[in-house]
């Protein structure tokens, strides 16, 4: 029978920059204002292959990679924390009055994005089984500046979760739960 005490709702907080015993690492990123929410989502890619004599159904489906997505929108204008996961992003600060400062967003190809271990948790809650563990994250940085009457500006935070290859088990995507749980 169901329990529906394992029913969760509520806001979510985002923290890119974990360790591997959960704890957060000295220049991690907090985004804890969402609008929308967060999801995370997982995407599977099969090979199917068919045989001549079932046409174009296949016979059987084998697994050839699993990917994972976060997203979601933040009030946090805050472009220190993305000048942090962002390659095209730089601080300019003025050479003369260094209260002057700016930031600017190239759009040429070819920076790869930093990838680090993220958590998605439960805003007000301790408890590390409500936690999803993403192993390797980077973050794809894309603006959504609209000047509207009743709305306010938003970063949109679109990250991905890679198979990390150094992790154990070799491919870990994401852990629900405590990640110091051991074998």
């Amino acid at each position: 029978m169901s329990d529906v005490n394992n029913i969760y709702a509520g806001p979510g907080i985002f923290i890119w920059g974990i360790e591997a015993d959960g704890t957060e690492e000295t220049d991690a990123i907090t985004i804890d204002l969402t609008q929308g929410g967060i999801t995370f989502t997982t995407t599977t890619t099969y090979f199917e292959p068919a045989t001549d004599q079932t046409g174009t159904a296949p016979v059987k489906s084998i697994s050839t990679g699993t990917t994972g997505a976060i997203n979601f929108e933040t009030p946090d204008m805050d472009f220190e924390k993305v000048i942090l996961y962002n390659p095209n992003a730089d601080k300019i600060v003025d050479g003369t009055t260094p209260t002057k400062v700016k930031y600017q967003v190239t759009g040429l190809a070819g920076k790869e994005l930093p990838r680090k271990r993220a958590v998605i948790k439960p805003q007000g809650v301790d408890d590390p089984k409500r936690f999803i563990y993403i192993e390797s994250v980077g973050i794809k940085f894309d603006m959504n500046a609209a000047f509207v009457l009743d709305n306010n500006l938003r970063l949109t935070v679109s990250a991905m979760a890679y198979p990390a290859l150094d992790a154990t088990p070799k491919g870990l995507l994401y852990t629900w739960g405590d990640i110091t749980a051991t074998a």
